[in-house]
């Protein structure tokens, strides 16, 4: 129960750090994801600073979304955003995306390793 109790107490406050950091940028502006390009500038700003630029995770709570299937991703974010999985944080993040944003921010993780040069 103690160890359960302090990792969640670590990660509440690495995301209130993470929040403090970015400026809380995600909750201000909504994500728009149109094509590659601003779906990988969204994943940017948005994800990379829990689940970690190139798969390096910032924590092992954060799941792995680099290279997972672009279905599974797409019903996992719109779960989160109608509020059909619950985590504070993650609803928060994609709250305000459209169906379109989700799939093409899904699109740009499932095929991240195309578009690296």
């Amino acid at each position: 129960m103690k160890n359960i109790m302090l990792r969640t107490l670590t990660l509440l406050s690495f995301c209130l750090l993470t929040l403090a950091v970015t400026g809380c940028s995600v909750f201000e502006k909504k994500p728009v994801a149109n094509n590659l390009a601003t779906a990988q500038q969204t994943a940017f700003y948005t994800c990379d600073s829990c689940h970690g630029p190139k798969n390096i995770r910032v924590d092992a709570m954060s799941p792995k979304i680099i290279g997972q299937k672009q279905t599974f991703l797409v019903e996992r974010l719109r779960d989160y955003r109608d509020l059909k999985r619950i985590n504070p944080y993650m609803n928060g993040v994609v709250s305000k995306m459209t169906n379109q944003d989700i799939d093409n921010l899904a699109a740009y993780y499932s095929n991240y390793k195309q578009h690296q040069h």
